[in-house]
């Protein structure tokens, strides 16, 4: 099976790059090429990180100034630079988005350098690195995401169905293939990898396993530090929260190998803390400044249920994940409430911040490092349902992506806003669906 599966993920790969090649690298529609506009937006400060390092060894982003701003019109400019003063210059975006494409970005500046291009870290085949890395994670997600919904027993149709259809039908797919310079689905890869491990590790609690959830972790947190709340979902590989305690009570009697995961983790973490000293001299800044949260005041469903980014408006497929809820609890109520209670505690956080939107987004993006999460229930709805309403709930679901794959071309050609979306703009984007 895993090898039949394995076919799925090459497959969604060859199909994501030709779109790529096509609608980024060939298509001139209006004279307005995409080859140059996938290091865009929050995906310059992530990417900055490389150029600084390997062409222009100037952590405080210089280049930024002439470089990006002068030689590459072609490419949407972004002062992504913030000032404690004259000299002291950092970027509020965190490092582990440019170590998870820094191989990539090797390549595509050792094959400039080799051929005799120009060699800046801006020009297309910079931006191209950066796309094939974002798709090498999405293979990366796949394959660990089959490997957890193994642990919950799903057949191989209903995981490939699953897996598939959320790909595709959702904004992943978008971000995988467009905006590829974000960080989430480099986020979705590791997070899958670190679930994964954390099965592994719940049965074979070594050292060796200790050090990887320990580097995974610091990963995960180097790419968003929020991010960390992943670790309220791991009672969820657990068949009784009493399983999860025994096993918490055995690993804190390997005091070794919680020693080392530990130290592992600190130690992946300390790059961001030894970059901010070479910026600004200090060893740590909280980056975002005047940004940051309102606990008091959430858009607890706004951020689920508006017009302008609902979770549920723009990603439909994962009402049916409720659903699976249902059936989920018949036969492990422990798993089926603990997640819950944990989504419902990482909506409320997400929700909280003071942007809850996220400013110039297709759909709920900073969800879809979650989305093992949400395809658990669903895989579970159509494994347990019997036929004739696993029937019912396929057809509703395919429904789901093909308005999934509406909405991403509507996105991209304008249709849908990218920031201000209300009643009337969204019934006619539903009227008109390839008007731009």
């Amino acid at each position: 099976m895993a090898q039949n599966f394995n076919f799925w993920v090459i497959l969604c790969f060859l199909i994501s790059l030709a779109f790529v090649i096509q609608y980024k690298f060939l298509d001139d529609t209006k004279g307005h090429n995409q080859k140059y506009n996938t290091i865009v937006s929050d995906g310059k400060g992530y990417y900055a990180y490389l150029p600084a390092i390997f062409i222009y060894n100037d952590l405080n982003f210089g280049f930024n100034q002439t470089v990006e701003k002068f030689d590459h019109p072609e490419t949407w400019y972004t002062d992504y630079r913030y000032k404690l003063d004259k000299k002291r210059i950092f970027t509020k975006y965190y490092v582990g988005t440019a170590i998870a494409y820094s191989p990539f970005f090797l390549i595509a500046h050792g094959w400039s350098l080799i051929m005799g291009w120009q060699a800046d870290g801006y020009t297309a085949i910079y931006h191209g690195s950066v796309l094939i890395a974002a798709l090498f994670y999405m293979a990366i997600t796949f394959i660990f995401m089959g490997k957890i919904l193994d642990f919950f027993s799903i057949n191989h149709w209903a995981k490939v169905l699953c897996i598939l259809g959320v790909y595709f039908g959702t904004n992943w797919f978008y971000y995988t293939t467009w905006e590829a310079s974000l960080s989430h689905v480099y986020s979705a890869g590791v997070i899958s990898a670190f679930f994964y491990s954390a099965i592994i590790f719940t049965k074979n609690t070594t050292s060796k396993w200790g050090i990887v959830i320990g580097v995974l972790l610091g990963f995960i947190v180097l790419l968003r530090p929020l991010n960390i709340l992943v670790v309220m979902f791991l009672p969820l590989f657990h068949q009784r929260f009493s399983d999860f305690l025994r096993w918490m009570k055995s690993l804190f009697g390997k005091p070794l190998v919680l020693s080392l995961s530990f130290l592992s983790f600190f130690v992946v973490l300390s790059i961001q803390f030894i970059i901010y000293k070479i910026q600004i001299d200090q060893w740590y800044i909280y980056a975002y400044l005047n940004e940051g949260f309102n606990f008091l005041q959430p858009h607890f469903f706004d951020f689920l249920l508006s017009i302008r980014k609902g979770f549920f408006v723009y990603t439909p497929l994962f009402l049916l994940s409720m659903i699976g809820l249902v059936f989920w609890f018949r036969y492990n109520s422990f798993q089926a409430f603990w997640w819950i209670i944990t989504m419902i505690i990482l909506v409320y956080i997400l929700s909280s911040w003071h942007m809850w939107w996220y400013g110039g987004t297709f759909g709920t993006r900073v969800l879809i490092e979650y989305y093992i999460i949400w395809i658990i229930p669903l895989a579970i709805l159509f494994q347990r349902t019997r036929s004739y309403v696993k029937m019912i709930f396929v057809i509703v679901a395919c429904l789901f992506v093909f308005n999934g794959v509406l909405q991403q071309y509507q996105y991209r050609k304008g249709i849908i806003h990218y920031e201000d979306m209300n009643w009337q703009m969204f019934k006619d984007a539903f009227l008109y669906p390839i008007i731009p």
